[in-house]
């Protein structure tokens, strides 16, 4: 072999492994966040008696609800801006598809699917014209209508209750054939697959243009307000299927169900390595954050934690992620402020 062959060999591989490197530079959040989702999930399967199908499939219908509306809201913080109406948006559609399935029958089922998605979208095309057309702060746009979204819930199910029935909610939420796996697998792969194919859209390119500079992406011909409108379309309706498969899983209608939805996937986008200043994420780490995020009290529940302290530590958590989008922007301010 020739010393020519060896020296070509040496860079061939030191430029793969350079490569590498710089991946894992690049994505050091990412792959952190499925870092600490592995090492949770380890800790509860080996904590939890016997982790069977039904665990299997508990712990994935246990995240997939905030695993769809953390969608919706990873495409709007990509624009750099904030949705803090899911929450509520999920509780309004949880409302009205317990309202429509109030019933034993699986006839009205894909209706209140349709319902959701449609509700969802309009609520996300209001957010989106009053943020882009109004030129108004998202965070305020968005926590006013929260308020309406929440009243209206309540208008429509002023008490938890209703029913979805129970051959779909098996069908939603239920195992497959093929060794009793979670069929919530299946419809997280859809997820996965419907972002893949959105990744590779202009839309998609114009959103993280706009995120990593507004200016810029305006200048290059983007139309910053109809991407605007489009990512809080498309939030609004990833919340509307999120409150349709709640009702699955729940059984029940519920208009304070969301709540908990609005905080949690912000923290979850931000876990898994999205910046809230914009133009940086993606959705494989939202699913990390969104997991993370629900096996937390289900570890703490294994270990004894009570109650008060899964709240408490679970706010840490969120605190910690919001810190952590923020470290990004502190560093830029800082490099500019020495310039």
């Amino acid at each position: 072999m020739s010393a020519t062959s060896v020296t070509s060999g040496r860079a061939a591989r030191a430029g793969r492994l350079g490569g590498m490197g710089r991946w894992v530079a690049g994505n050091g959040r990412l792959i952190l966040a499925f870092i600490i989702l592995a090492v949770l999930l380890a800790i509860y399967i080996e904590r939890v008696p016997q982790f069977g199908a039904r665990e299997q499939r508990s712990v994935v219908n246990q995240g997939l609800a905030l695993t769809t509306t953390g969608f919706g809201q990873t495409v709007v913080v990509l624009t750099g801006g904030i949705d803090l109406s899911v929450g509520s948006m999920v509780g309004l559609t949880n409302s009205v598809a317990s309202r429509i399935t109030d019933s034993e029958s699986t006839s009205r089922v894909w209706l209140a699917g349709i319902a959701c998605l449609a509700i969802g979208a309009a609520g996300g095309l209001i957010n989106g014209v009053i943020v882009a057309y109004g030129r108004l702060q998202p965070i305020i746009v968005t926590l006013a209508t929260s308020s309406v979204f929440s009243g209206i819930a309540l208008y429509v199910r002023p008490t938890p209750g209703g029913a979805f029935p129970f051959e779909a909610t098996q069908f939603w939420t239920g195992s497959m054939e093929f060794r009793q796996l979670p069929r919530g697998m299946l419809w997280l792969a859809t997820l996965v697959v419907l972002w893949l194919v959105f990744r590779r859209t202009r839309l998609a390119t114009r959103i993280i243009a706009i995120g990593s500079s507004e200016g810029a992406a305006f200048m290059s011909g983007v139309n910053v307000a109809r991407t605007k409108v489009a990512a809080y379309t498309i939030s609004g309706m990833a919340a509307g299927a999120a409150g349709f498969y709640l009702t699955a899983q729940t059984g029940n209608g519920n208009a304070l169900s969301g709540v908990d939805y609005t905080l949690n996937s912000i923290a979850a986008v931000v876990l898994g390595g999205a910046s809230l200043a914009g133009g940086v994420g993606t959705f494989m780490g939202t699913i990390a954050g969104s997991y993370t995020i629900a096996l937390i009290p289900r570890v703490l529940f294994f270990y004894d934690v009570s109650q008060f302290y899964q709240q408490l530590l679970q706010g840490l958590v969120l605190l910690g992620s919001v810190g952590l989008g923020a470290i990004g922007v502190l560093r830029t301010r800082n490099r500019l402020d020495k310039v």
